[in-house]
């Protein structure tokens, strides 16, 4: 949200018309305030002038789609026409969509005619063209018409061409969709049919019983025959190649399905078993930047198949190597290089070494990278060399920018110690002058009430919201929590936050021991379900991150520097200092500097003395903490 207002504020022609250079989100914030009345001028294409959806970029600036297609269309090898570029052959000839079809790899050999011809189906048989190809005849499972020419006949719900093309409202998820049965209660769309019982069928050769794959095969069936066709070679599998596989028929056939069937993974697979791509960290590191890299790496590294190492400072050093090396002065380039290795990498380095490098302070370490070399660059233009850079010159450039000009901060107090610049050179911290105003009273026990009793909201959302808006917990320490926090005893539920167990009340207590048993991960490459972390991340072995957590806990109106604090205002005033310490793991500074302002701490200690089980442990003294009735 942020970064859509500044790039507002510093190209403030975009309300008025030059909506062309807005990025794809505010072209499309600029066009929502215009189709709402707003008087902002709606952008149009730069290449036509007419009023269109942006959805393509032409020369840095947006335009429609129809002006990208004629940009990016050219004589195609085959034909010879004019036409948009779908593919090219490996000597860089340009083929258009229709002669793409007839390319030699894209050929088949029809099983009924014998002829080589474009696929027009595979079946179980063999492959079909499409003069071959006839789709069967049934009646229709939705309006009752036939025999006519139906889909989907071997699932036992046939649909017409005609009962194809209607949207209906789903009985399932009440979502006005493309039906792919009709039940008793009524239609549903393709995921709830899938999810639905009634779609289910036994697999004859493992015995599964789900919405089968194809032709009658499961979903596990399925993906590791493909697994297994991806890593053959003449039949046989490399020998050390066999970890790989082992990883990637480990868990979630559906997710390796979708993983599978991406591009990019298939050719990291081939790279693998031709040779080309080691396997080693420093092999799959050759063929990033590639998503799917991430997700294999933890896996295997999670599965004992490579060693584990640090990711972030790992991709810090490659994200160094590369900014360095876009530096175009050689002076400039040296120093920032220096500066990245000494200033940063050093300290970092050593701070490796005692625990992984978090996400903000290799965020932290590229923004002062960035400023660096934006300051250097600054001072080139007005023709200022560093060394002759004087105070002036540093307020006029925090002066005349972003507060992201505040990150050259770090970089001008090295420069000084170095004696690159001049004594008494400095910038000044950037003071964050936003006040942080307390989630209301109200509002809060109102979002509680409804995490402990809305059902349909995922667990994992219900039991972080609770423990920011209940206990003050932040989302760092949320997302960070491991499964051994949760400590069961008979009937008892309580959760390891500071030095001492904090017993948890009902519901809450129930929820810890839901979110215990039925957690899940969004791992697309081997198993999350022997995760040890309570939040389990898309990375197999990792957890989820705090700022995909945060993000969640927000589409719910829980926001967490408002919610603790609204939640450490109420605890102060119940618990001393000591026990909020002791049972929430916040720090004595923070607990006391709340808690000076209220409490009877007498009083509490007569409580404590009026209670029926004195001889109860400590971690009973959560009771006192207020919450509200389910």
């Amino acid at each position: 949200m942020f970064r859509l207002l500044w790039e507002i504020e510093d190209t403030p022609g975009l309300l008025t018309g030059e909506g062309a250079k807005a990025s794809a989100r505010a072209a499309r914030l600029i066009t929502a305030l215009a189709e709402a009345g707003v008087s902002v001028a709606a952008p149009v294409c730069h290449h036509c002038g007419e009023l269109r959806p942006l959805t393509n970029l032409l020369d840095n600036l947006r335009c429609c789609h129809e002006c990208y297609r004629k940009a990016n269309s050219t004589a195609c090898g085959n034909c010879g026409q004019d036409r948009p570029v779908a593919t090219r052959r490996e000597d860089g000839t340009p083929l258009c969509s229709s002669c793409m079809r007839y390319e030699a790899d894209r050929m088949i050999t029809c099983v009924l005619c014998d002829r080589v011809r474009p696929v027009g189906r595979r079946t179980k048989d063999g492959p079909l063209c499409r003069a071959c190809f006839r789709p069967t005849l049934r009646i229709c499972s939705f309006c009752g018409r036939g025999p006519r020419r139906c889909y989907r006949a071997a699932t036992g719900m046939p649909r017409c061409d005609t009962c194809s093309r209607i949207r209906r409202t789903c009985v399932g998820c009440g979502k006005h969709r493309y039906a792919a049965a009709k039940t008793e209660d009524g239609h549903l769309c393709e995921p709830c049919w899938q999810t639905n019982p009634i779609s289910f069928n036994p697999y004859r050769l493992c015995g599964t019983v789900e919405y089968l794959h194809s032709y009658g095969r499961c979903h596990s069936c399925v993906r590791d025959q493909q697994v297994r066709d991806a890593f053959s070679r003449d039949g046989a599998i490399r020998p050390d190649l066999q970890p790989v596989l082992d990883v990637l028929v480990a868990d979630g056939a559906k997710a390796g399905l979708k993983r599978l069937e991406q591009p990019s993974f298939r050719m990291i697979l081939d790279a693998l078993v031709d040779g080309s791509c080691p396997l080693t960290h420093e092999g799959l590191d050759a063929m990033l930047p590639n998503k799917s890299v991430a997700f294999l790496r933890a896996a295997l590294v999670t599965a004992g198949v490579l060693p584990a190492r640090d990711e972030q400072f790992a991709a810090l050093e490659r994200w160094i190597t590369s900014a360095t090396e876009a530096v175009a002065d050689d002076n400039e380039r040296k120093l920032v290089r220096r500066f990245a290795t000494w200033h940063h990498l050093r300290r970092l380095r050593r701070e490796a070494e005692k625990h992984p490098l978090s996400p903000t302070q290799a965020a932290t370490a590229r923004a002062g990278i960035r400023a660096a070399v934006a300051l250097l660059a600054w001072l080139r233009e007005r023709g200022t060399e560093l060394g002759q850079c004087t105070q002036v010159h540093l307020d006029e450039w925090i002066d005349s920018g972003k507060t992201t000009r505040y990150n050259a901060r770090g970089f001008v107090e090295w420069c000084r110690k170095n004696r690159h610049i001049g004594k008494g050179l400095a910038i000044p911290a950037f003071e964050k002058l936003s006040h942080v105003r307390p989630t209301d009273e109200d509002e809060r026990w109102a979002i509680t009430r409804r995490l402990m009793q809305d059902d349909d909201l995922a667990i994992e959302d219900r039991f972080a919201g609770l423990l920011v808006l209940l206990y003050a917990q932040h989302i760092t320490v949320v997302s960070k929590l491991p499964t051994t926090a949760v400590i069961i005893e008979g009937t008892e539920t309580s959760l390891l936050l500071g030095t001492t167990p904090l017993l948890l009340p009902d519901p809450l207590d129930k929820l810890a021991r839901k979110l215990l048993a039925r957690r899940r991960g969004h791992t697309t490459i081997g198993s999350s379900s022997d995760s040890t972390w309570l939040f389990p991340g898309a990375y197999a072995g990792q957890r989820l991150s705090h700022h995909h957590l945060g993000v969640r806990l927000k589409r719910l109106g829980i926001y967490s520097r408002p919610g603790r604090t609204s939640a450490l205002m109420g605890l102060s005033t119940q618990l001393p200092a000591a026990v909020l310490t002791k049972l929430l793991g916040l720090s004595p500074e923070t607990v006391t500097a709340w808690t000076q302002s209220g409490g009877n701490w007498a009083r509490y200690a007569a409580e404590l003395q009026d209670r029926p089980h004195p001889q109860a442990s400590q971690s009973r003294t959560a009771g006192a903490i207020e919450t509200p009735s389910a």
